[in-house]
């Protein structure tokens, strides 16, 4: 789609103020769309559906659309059937298409009991029109490209895709392999965050959080260049801003005009 890509933030790095202001900030860094995080104090999960339908509205009025719930569930503790009910119905009160979950299964847990939680939320989403993204995570059943595309087959949904994003705490050597990654799983991916890493001082570890999309370890010129070559023409999000020390608005301001020129040069 090159520079007709949709863009948007996720509201999980400005939870420092309210969601209209963290909506509005996105509009004016040039933003289409915002991911509503669940989490205080821009949505209370527990707050009444008349109430989550208003903060959708109000989202819309500053100028960007609502593109997916930032839900926490499969993640959370224990997984009951009720809240992943519950999560479709935030996701219709907000008027997203997309239902953003997770994939966590602890040592001692059956990875059948995540499955079928998992297609519980996708057959409760059917109803409001939504999309289910399965967010990757180091160490959840949506990590490793073969763990992937499993938990895909064995959810077995039309409504159930990938959330792709490069995983976290990255060994350092796999920086450079990140295109080839993301050419692979992204035809799986109806959603993609944005969001790039740093070195340790000391040179260390993993990556860690923190780099700028232009600027960071990961060469996200690269890896935006792989993605679209593969066909994925979904939103794309910048879930985490860089550490730098300037102001929030700027940080994203600069993401999104840089990865808007990297897609119109694609």
């Amino acid at each position: 789609m090159n520079s007709s890509q949709i863009l948007g933030f996720c509201s999980v790095s400005a939870l420092d103020r309210p969601l209209v202001d963290a909506a509005q900030m996105a509009a004016d860094a040039g933003c289409d769309v915002l991911e509503v995080t669940a989490r205080p104090p821009h949505l209370d999960p527990s707050a009444g559906l008349a109430e989550i339908a208003e903060l959708g509205r109000a989202v819309r009025d500053t100028g960007v659309e609502v593109v997916a719930y930032g839900s926490y569930f499969g993640r959370e503790r224990p997984l009951l059937e009720a809240d992943a009910v519950r999560a479709a119905e935030i996701a219709g009160a907000l008027g997203a298409p997309l239902l953003r979950v997770w994939a966590e299964c602890a040592a001692d847990e059956d990875a059948g009991e995540t499955v079928r939680h998992l297609q519980l939320a996708c057959d409760a989403a059917t109803d409001c029109g939504a999309t289910v993204v399965v967010e990757r995570h180091q160490g959840s059943l949506a990590d490793t490209p073969e763990r992937v595309e499993a938990l895909l087959a064995e959810v077995d949904r039309a409504n159930f895709a990938l959330n792709y994003q490069v995983l976290d705490l990255l060994p350092q050597d796999a920086a450079p392999h990140q295109p080839a990654d993301a050419a692979r799983l992204v035809r799986h991916a109806r959603y993609f965050h944005l969001k790039n890493y740093q070195v340790k001082s000391d040179g260390q570890g993993p990556l860690l959080p923190g780099g700028s999309l232009e600027n960071g370890v990961l060469d996200y010129r690269a890896l935006l260049n792989a993605a679209l070559a593969a066909g994925y023409e979904g939103p794309m999000t910048v879930e985490f801003l860089s550490f730098e020390d300037r102001p929030l608005q700027e940080r994203l301001a600069r993401d999104v005009a840089w990865v808007r020129k990297v897609l119109a040069e694609s």
